[in-house]
């Protein structure tokens, strides 16, 4: 004969095992949403992919153009345009508008931290740190370092040209902010025949290498033309882009989520290889 104690046990049986069954259900449930949100968010990822791959090559395109009043320009605006539902912001700078790193003085190296901000002590040490990376010898500068000052940090000086600008950042003297500032406005990649471009330049790299400075008029004026303030100068006299070595930029952006990929490029005059990547990122 069941007692009311045995009725309690058995509703509480009940209950635990209802409470049970649905801890376990929301387990599933979530574990399901999570793998769904994941799903999701690849499936935007490579939906953004795909969309500033297909920036890069209509950028690729428009600077390839044979009708000159359709080539893209190559003086660091922005252009904005729709692929599908994605928005697309794509900007084309000119390598030859910037400080070339494998390509410039003492006095230049110089101006280019000066111009970026450096002064004192900081600025001899990154200067004569930029010396002693490049050049081919172990021998120190004063306020500069060779390969038993960088040697706790795993590293030593190339004691040849930068492969690439992210290189600086190893440099005694330089920290994360210093290298954002001067990181859009210098190059590896400037080119063979040519020389520094003012009318497609960044600001940094203007005022450094023209020795102008920052507050002068031509640079306030490049400053304006990059912000859309002031039409840029037509940069298409000559626009002659082969063997030119350019950076593509692309943001791609669709509901609060964005992407960014970059490539530097060089057309070619060869229609069966016409263009090469000489980096992408």
């Amino acid at each position: 004969m069941k007692t009311a104690r045995d009725s309690g046990y058995a509703m509480l049986a009940a209950i635990l095992g209802i409470a049970a069954f649905s801890y376990v259900s929301f387990q599933v449930l979530a574990e399901n949403r999570g793998i769904i949100s994941v799903v999701q968010a690849e499936t935007e990822r490579a939906r953004l992919t795909a969309a500033c791959n297909a920036g890069l090559t209509l950028a690729i395109q428009g600077l390839a153009s044979k009708d000159k009043k359709q080539q893209w320009l190559i003086d660091s605006t922005k252009r904005t345009l729709k692929f599908d539902d994605v928005t697309l912001t794509i900007i084309v700078e000119d390598e030859r508008g910037k400080v070339p790193l494998n390509g410039i003085n003492e006095d230049q190296v110089h101006d280019l931290f000066r111009t970026a901000g450096v002064s004192g002590s900081r600025l001899s040490t990154l200067v004569d740190s930029y010396e002693d990376w490049i050049d081919p010898d172990n021998q120190r500068r004063d306020s500069g370092a060779e390969a038993p000052q960088y040697a706790a940090l795993g590293y030593k000086p190339r004691n040849g040209s930068f492969h690439t600008i992210s290189e600086i950042r190893y440099l005694k003297g330089m920290d994360d902010d210093l290298y954002a500032r001067v990181a859009p406005a210098i190059t590896t990649f400037f080119g063979e025949s040519g020389g520094f471009s003012e009318g497609t330049s960044q600001v940094l790299a203007l005022a450094a290498l023209s020795e102008v400075g920052l507050d002068s008029s031509d640079v306030i004026q490049r400053q304006q033309e990059l912000a859309g303030l002031r039409p840029a100068p037509d940069v298409r006299d000559p626009p002659y882009l082969i063997g030119r070595t350019l950076t593509v930029r692309v943001e791609a952006s669709r509901a609060g989520a964005d992407i960014k990929r970059s490539a530097i490029v060089e057309l070619t005059a060869n229609p069966n290889d016409p263009v090469w990547v000489r980096y992408l990122e």
